[in-house]
């Protein structure tokens, strides 16, 4: 299994990243409050259903790219930089809106954003590994 994965490396982490962002707007549909008890004050019903509308057009997203024979460079390229987006949102909100935050909200953006960075880097790895692939 692991050496299929290796073998599709991009593909796999396409797929991978458009599966659990949907699993995650599936989450923050059904149960914004109890998610928004966890995170805090600014985590209203309305700001999770807004992250996730963008988590199912971000699934989709990856799940159409990862499921191409060859994934496009240019679309890997956009998810590589939502990816930078997401963390850079991530460590602002952290830093300037921490005090709408619990304490396990903090805790869980954190955590996420190390996550997002490590399939941000697999992506890269991919692509780079699939680019050469081309070449050769």
């Amino acid at each position: 299994m692991f050496a299929t994965i290796n073998r599709n490396l991009l593909k796999s982490i396409m797929l991978f990243d458009g599966v659990f962002s949907l699993a995650v707007a599936a989450v923050l549909f059904t149960l914004p409050g109890p998610v928004g008890a966890i995170v805090g004050p600014h985590a209203t019903p309305v700001v999770l259903h807004g992250f996730a509308a963008f988590f199912v057009v971000w699934g989709v997203f990856h799940v159409a790219v990862g499921r191409q024979v060859r994934p496009s460079p240019a679309a890997v390229r956009i998810a590589i930089a939502g990816d930078a987006a997401w963390l850079i949102g991530s460590l602002a909100v952290l830093v300037f809106a921490s005090g709408g935050l619990t304490f396990a909200g903090m805790g869980l953006i954190a955590l996420a954003a190390v996550a997002v960075a490590d399939i941000m880097l697999l992506k890269q790895i991919g692509l780079g590994r699939q680019q050469r692939a081309a070449l050769a």
